[in-house]
């Protein structure tokens, strides 16, 4: 009985010890998004004030083609930081490049240049908080999976929130600020990371990249979550372009009005991280899946439409969106662990954020295509039509393909 006592005191310490560890995690991932979602609002002023003349898709080409980076970058972190053994690495690398690059977007008047700067920005940041995601995953369990990504949601879901509602606010004052501010926040994750991170103990042999990049196939059921996630970041990809040109070139709504309304759809997202984390643990995660992506998709496939009527029904919309939004990203991101063993951890969330970096550089582009074509209250039906198909596929493959293996 007393060796029973102590295993189970120990455990508590380690559970304890491990929550602490997310949080750290937490906070780091906050600063990290925070610093990147900081530039979304005033991107009007900063590319369409500054080069004359381009057109709706060349402006959509400036998130694309850093969630393109997030796409390729995004695998080979996970690849390398599970052959090598190492985390902290990768986040010490990627704070530093990315402070460089987020000041050298300042610098040029070529909008190539501009892209390619954004690139290479998107590569560094990428490294960083995908690392944070993958520690995450390594400092849980089954049993508390649900729980561990509610908490690191949570904070990943603040920074949605926090950094376009201070973005509006400094891009007021000066269009680079913004940039300015991403630096100094990269500075403290690099300082934060040198002092508080450490890489998690990891005494079992790590697969060879051949074997790391066959994860998908010898766990095909990852598609499942991975699907949920490319579509949920085509999503963000969309709304993170479109929401802001629409305030703007709409509406006429200067940058704090704009951030404000970014922080209004993110602040129900967060609020539910933690709950919603909780609930899949002890009722599955496949029920919220569902649920959550039935409201999103027809939700969102009115918001283009309803915002058209008034800016005050727009926010009721965007509060319902981030609502449905929050019941669907913890039970996706645990059903990642769910599906593989610790020692995969790094390259299953690869696989995962490959999907939603594949969705999320899709996401810009679509409203590029479809805003000239069809309109944008139209490209709003589009994307929300997109989610229910995806729900729709996903439904069949569990019940299918992968019976009895996903609740």
């Amino acid at each position: 009985m007393d060796d029973e006592t102590e295993a189970i005191e120990m455990e508590t310490i380690e559970t304890e010890s491990n929550t602490k560890r997310v949080v750290l995690l937490g906070i780091l991932t906050l600063l990290t998004i925070s610093a990147a979602s900081l530039l979304h609002v005033n991107q009007p002023e900063f590319i369409l004030d500054r080069f004359v003349g381009i057109s709706e898709f060349e402006y959509s080409l400036f998130d694309s083609t850093l969630y393109l980076s997030y796409l390729i970058i995004g695998i080979t972190t996970g690849l390398l930081s599970d052959r090598w053994r190492k985390r902290r690495v990768f986040v010490l690398v990627g704070a530093t490049g990315s402070m460089v690059f987020y000041w050298l977007m300042t610098t040029t008047l070529s909008f190539p240049v501009l892209l390619l700067y954004r690139f290479i920005q998107g590569s560094f940041t990428v490294m960083v908080w995908q690392t944070f995601m993958t520690l995450a995953i390594d400092f849980s369990d089954r049993h508390n999976r649900g729980k561990t990504m509610g908490i690191f949601g949570a904070f990943l879901a603040l920074s949605f929130a926090l950094g376009p509602a201070v973005g509006g606010i400094i891009a007021s004052i000066d269009v680079f600020l913004p940039y300015y501010a991403a630096v100094a926040l990269n500075a403290a994750v690099l300082v934060i990371a040198l002092i508080a991170l450490r890489d998690p103990p990891m005494a079992k042999a790590r697969p060879t990249l051949g074997q790391s990049f066959m994860i998908a196939r010898e766990k095909p059921e990852l598609l499942v979550p991975g699907l949920f996630n490319l579509i949920d970041r085509l999503h963000i990809g969309f709304i993170l372009t479109a929401l802001p040109f629409f305030l703007s070139v709409v509406l006429g709504l200067d940058e704090s009005l704009r951030g404000m309304s970014l922080a209004i759809f993110a602040m129900p997202y967060i609020l539910l991280q933690y709950p919603m984390g909780k609930l899949s643990d002890k009722y599955g995660r496949l029920p919220q899946l569902v649920v959550g992506s039935i409201g999103f998709g027809i939700v969102l496939s009115m918001i283009g439409i309803i915002g058209m009527s008034g800016f005050d029904i727009l926010l009721i919309m965007l509060v319902i969106l981030g609502i449905f939004a929050g019941i669907t990203s913890p039970p996706s991101m645990a059903l990642v662990g769910d599906i593989v063993g610790k020692e995969d951890s790094a390259m299953g969330m690869g696989f995962f954020n490959f999907l939603g970096n594949l969705g999320i550089t899709v996401g810009p582009i679509v409203f590029g295509v479809l805003m000239p074509i069809i309109g944008l209250n139209n490209a709003f039906v589009v994307v929300g039509l997109l989610e229910l198909i995806t729900l729709a596929v996903n439904i069949i493959l569990v019940k299918t393909v992968f019976k009895d293996r996903i609740k």
